[in-house]
């Protein structure tokens, strides 16, 4: 009698487009099914997040589709393959929480490249262990990432990201776009000269012929009261660099979720 094969699917995750920790997708795909194959497991069904970083789970759309199909019974599978643990999550109550969200419904994790099987006493013990080491090393990474750009803004130099209306990036420097740069002397020369305030300043430019040039991070045709006050707002027009004007932080009340806050108070070099 032909033995039954176990069901099986695979998740891959990489926090940028390119590449993470050198695992690039197909690099984790090849990886697992061949672990798959050497064990008979059946694969029926792929899950990837390209893009997504690992500190929760919040918009990995494909990971929270797979718990779904996990809960649904949908494919009666009784592993998850993951490249590692890190690929997996990188916090450690999100780990362990969905960890014990997939075994309620009969389905174990395995990490292939750090040898772990949930289904084994050992295991679960590893992924917890795992989980709190690989989320202290998140936060070392983010702490080193703020420490340089904060160093680079000391500096005076930019610190990445699309450049400000009016500049043009050459090389990592903030240059002068002459064919922007008319807009940003008409707000600065309409606020202060005239009682026209933030939406009058936006009014006259829509209605004197000035034309928005759109970019790949702002398609929004036209000059709102955002716009105009967002240009008055940014120090970089006066020629300095401000650090930390906005920071990601914990919602309060909340395990993961975050938030993009103002700050009343931020360093300008």
């Amino acid at each position: 009698m032909k033995k039954k094969r176990t069901k099986c699917y695979l998740y891959t995750r990489v926090s940028t487009s390119m590449q993470v920790d050198g695992y690039s997708l197909d690099a984790q795909r090849d990886k697992l099914r061949k672990y798959a194959e050497y064990e008979d497991m059946a694969v029926v069904g792929e899950y990837s997040d390209e893009g997504f970083s690992g500190k929760n789970i919040q918009g990995r759309l494909e990971f929270q589709r797979m718990l779904n199909d996990i809960q649904e019974g949908k494919d009666s599978v009784e592993y998850v393959l993951v490249f590692k643990l890190s690929r997996f999550g990188r916090n450690a109550a999100d780990v362990l929480n969905s960890l014990q969200l997939m075994q309620d419904f009969g389905v174990n994790l395995i990490c292939v490249e750090d040898g772990i099987d949930s289904s084994k006493d050992s295991g679960k013990l590893m992924i917890s262990v795992l989980s709190a080491v690989a989320e202290i090393e998140r936060e070392n990474i983010r702490t080193q990432t703020m420490a340089g750009r904060e160093q680079k803004a000391r500096e005076g130099k930019w610190n990445g990201g699309f450049a400000p209306y009016g500049y043009r990036l050459e090389n990592g420097q903030l240059l002068i776009a002459e064919d922007e740069a008319e807009v940003i002397r008409v707000i600065y020369d309409r606020y202060i000269h005239t009682n026209d305030g933030v939406s009058g300043v936006a009014k006259y430019l829509n209605s004197h012929g000035y034309v928005k040039k759109l970019r790949q991070n702002n398609t929004i045709p036209g000059f709102s009261r955002d716009f105009v006050k967002d240009v008055l707002d940014n120090p970089v027009y006066t020629g300095k660099i401000a650090y930390g004007r906005r920071r990601t932080e914990k919602k309060l009340g909340t395990r993961n979720e975050m938030h993009v806050v103002e700050q009343s108070e931020f360093p300008v070099y």
